[in-house]
């Protein structure tokens, strides 16, 4: 009797799908899919695909796979914690800085949903909304956009704002944007850790970037000045030592005197107004000698 070769199970081949981009890319994240719809995440998908994979799987397919590559990550625990809810895991060649910044300069326009919060003031522009008078100008009014009807459609007076930035946005208010075809929530992955040879927390990476470089631009004017003023010799001080040096023993070659040919011109000049200094100074107590 002949044994049949047992079929792998698609959980199987999903794991080993993981466990292969575990072991191609030396960095991931996983990412909060809360609030993303699919099609939006299939936009992100396709506008990185060069620079990165994204995957939707199972948490507890994805702890399986990280589990058969116990060497690669010694402390799994500290990945596992956050295998919890919706997630889509990001594997990548790229700084975890910059793929957090990616995702949060590439967000997606989504409709708005009852709860939601304005990230801006969403204003409505005056026109025609092309909708037929009824019980939607009930929603109008009570997101007090004022209104007429003109040619058997609903127009809108003037523009309006629906929603101030930071407001919760209301059923009826959400609705409304639906039906005129706004989208004003920005949705997107946001990044809740990423590895790199140890796991970052999505709190650290998120990072104010140009306060930042302002922090990095007045360490490093900090840094210049210390070495400067300690004397302390740097591929990028170097050159501000010697001329500084060279200034200082410049003046003090002036100040004494000292008649050698890169300051004789400016010793000479000193001496000039120090003697007429001294004459001025005489004449006023000696006039008769007439300096």
């Amino acid at each position: 009797m002949t044994m049949q070769r047992k079929t792998p199970s698609k959980k199987e081949n999903a794991v080993k799908d993981l466990e292969a981009l575990f072991q191609k890319y030396p960095i991931f994240a996983i990412a909060d899919l809360k609030g993303l719809k699919a099609s939006q995440l299939q936009v992100l998908k396709k506008k990185f695909k060069d620079d990165l994979e994204i995957h939707v799987a199972k948490n507890t397919l994805v702890k399986r796979a990280m589990e058969r590559l116990a060497k690669k990550y010694v402390k799994a625990e500290e990945i596992t914690r956050y295998l919890s809810g919706p997630n889509a895991y990001v594997f990548s060649n790229k700084n975890p800085f910059s793929l957090y910044l990616m995702f949060e300069r590439n967000k997606v326009e989504s409709a708005a949903s009852p709860g939601d919060i304005a990230p801006n003031d969403i204003v409505v522009s005056a026109g025609n909304t092309g909708l037929q008078p009824g019980p939607i100008l009930s929603k109008f009014g009570a997101a007090k956009i004022p209104t007429k009807i003109q040619d058997g459609s609903v127009w809108i007076a003037k523009d309006t704002v629906a929603a101030n930035k930071g407001d919760a946005i209301s059923a009826d208010t959400a609705d409304l944007l639906s039906k005129l075809g706004l989208k004003p929530i920005m949705v997107g992955l946001k990044l809740r850790m990423a590895y790199d040879s140890g796991v970052i927390p999505g709190d650290v990476l998120c990072i104010n970037l140009d306060e930042y470089k302002a922090n990095m631009k007045v360490a490093v004017e900090y840094a210049v000045n210390l070495s400067v003023n300690a004397v302390y010799p740097t591929k990028e001080t170097a050159p501000l030592l010697i001329a500084k040096a060279y200034a200082q023993a410049r003046g003090l070659a002036v100040k004494s005197g000292m008649p050698i040919p890169e300051v004789i011109g400016e010793v000479m000049s000193l001496a000039e107004r120090r003697g007429k200094a001294l004459a001025e100074a005489v004449s006023k107590k000696h006039p008769e000698l007439k300096l």
